[in-house]
């Protein structure tokens, strides 16, 4: 299966000094490593990348950092699903957005590249491969 992403343009680096004084902090680097190639995304399918624009905004609107302190909210699967990256070990995980609790994350993916190779969220991989059957 070929992912195809339709990348918005890189974001500006004044654009993510912004985010990170919102923030309080600096954003995950290997997000801001994929913001200064493309800032924000989408699959065909429902996997949405964050734009700086949004990210810090998304991440207190669903108070990340008071529910999973050691996470950021990167994105999501366009159906309740947050996409995080964990500080601690760099990995990508998934999360209800009306639960925001650790005992429910869920490992997604063991790196950023890896999830964007992937391109779909659990439940589209899930779907998938039913379909595969």
């Amino acid at each position: 299966m070929c992912v195809k992403f339709e990348w918005n343009p890189p974001a500006s680096e004044a654009a993510i000094r912004q985010a990170e004084a919102d923030y309080g902090g600096p954003l995950p680097e290997e997000f801001v490593e994929l913001l200064r190639k493309a800032n924000g995304g989408s699959t065909d399918g429902n996997l949405s990348i964050l734009d700086v624009e949004d990210c810090v905004q998304r991440n207190f609107d669903y108070e990340v950092p008071e529910y999973l302190p050691g996470y950021f909210m990167i994105g999501d699967d366009g159906g309740g699903t947050a996409i995080l990256i964990n500080a601690r070990d760099r990995r990508i995980y998934e999360v209800d957005m009306g639960v925001m609790d650790e005992r429910f994350v869920v490992l997604s993916a063991n790196s950023l590249g890896e999830l964007l190779a992937l391109g779909t969220a659990l439940i589209e991989r899930d779907h998938l491969r039913r379909e595969d059957m």
